[in-house]
């Protein structure tokens, strides 16, 4: 019943949210917008769409290569990819279990590990956007929007920081000898600690940990530069640089943590309109922009995705019924 309630709460959210952003549309003028949208743009966006996966790859089998040396990025590209269209099409952000427990099967990592690197991931996307967009304002010269919260953003950012490094620590602290005694009575915490630990243990290395820390700035990198392609197929060359761009990846991942439907639908597009429209772009040119760029990164990852989930047996009725399966099972139990 709570997953039924939320997964219905999500759609009220988006769909409220999508009703504020088209109630100024002009109907009439954006089919004129998407005319005369710049079509030789089109396929560089959907190249960086899947070179922003690869470094999501590339990435998180740096993170999982400590538990098993033979993942090659091409599988974990593959598995990102399946996890991310998973969540575009199934509720709760599914996606990211889905990838786990496909990981853990493939890979034969315990399942524990695979989550403990998934949380990392989410930490470090944080940390360095926000990192990246501060830079952006910087340079850029970007005022007012979420800067005026400067100081809470700082605050954020330092404590999720701060998780990271209990993390990364976490098999230290698990053979310091204040905690052995601990352990050794409880051997099953010990085996948790452990293999969360193996989680993070790609930042041992300093090569491995800056190059992790590298793939994650290409990661958003890539993002932002498919907003500048876009501006520049909408002929918003003069008013979308390429630090503006980076803001509205900021502000995108800030709406698409905001719960709702499957792809963000609505919470995305009525955000970055209003700081488009505090740019000076119209209201009708910003949500073409912003739709068309949404739709077409959505459709894109979502075949890909779905084409890897298939290719690996599996299928999307599949996916939903095993989950759908395990709510059963926990609510029969409760």
């Amino acid at each position: 019943m709570k997953t039924k309630l939320s997964i219905a709460a999500g759609f009220l959210v988006s769909g409220v949210l999508l009703f504020l952003a088209l109630r100024n549309i002009e109907f009439g003028k954006l089919a004129g917008i998407y005319s005369k949208v710049n079509a030789v743009y089109i396929i560089p966006f959907i190249l960086v769409v899947a070179l922003e996966l690869f470094f999501r790859g590339a990435r998180w089998r740096l993170l999982l290569k400590p538990s098993n040396p033979e993942i090659r990025v091409m599988d974990a590209f593959r598995l990102e990819a399946a996890g991310l269209a998973l969540n575009n099409i199934l509720p709760l952000r599914l996606g990211e279990l889905a990838r786990a427990t496909f990981a853990a099967r493939i890979f034969k990592i315990p399942l524990i590990t695979v989550l403990a690197t998934i949380l990392v991931e989410r930490l470090l996307d944080v940390v360095v956007l926000f990192l990246i967009f501060l830079a952006a304002a910087r340079f850029g010269g970007i005022t007012g929007g979420l800067l005026n919260y400067n100081s809470l953003l700082w605050s954020l950012v330092g404590g999720i920081s701060a998780g990271m490094a209990a993390l990364i620590f976490a098999d230290e602290l698990v053979a310091h000898a204040w905690f052995s005694g601990f352990f050794a009575r409880f051997p099953r915490v010990r085996l948790l600690f452990e293999r969360v630990a193996m989680g993070v243990k790609g930042f041992h290395s300093f090569k491995s940990g800056a190059l992790i820390f590298l793939f994650a700035g290409l990661q958003w990198f890539m993002d932002a530069f498919n907003f500048y392609l876009l501006g520049r197929a909408f002929g918003l060359e003069a008013t979308l640089d390429i630090f503006k761009s980076v803001a509205l990846v900021f502000t995108g991942a800030v709406a698409a943590s905001v719960p709702g439907m499957p792809g963000y639908f609505g919470n995305y597009e009525l955000v970055l309109m209003k700081v488009l429209a505090s740019w000076g772009v119209p209201e009708n040119t910003g949500f073409a922009y912003v739709s068309f760029g949404h739709v077409l990164g959505y459709l894109v990852m979502t075949l890909l995705g779905v084409f890897f989930i298939y290719q690996m047996g599996q299928s999307l009725g599949k996916v939903w019924g095993d989950f759908a399966a395990r709510g059963a099972e926990k609510a029969a139990e409760e």
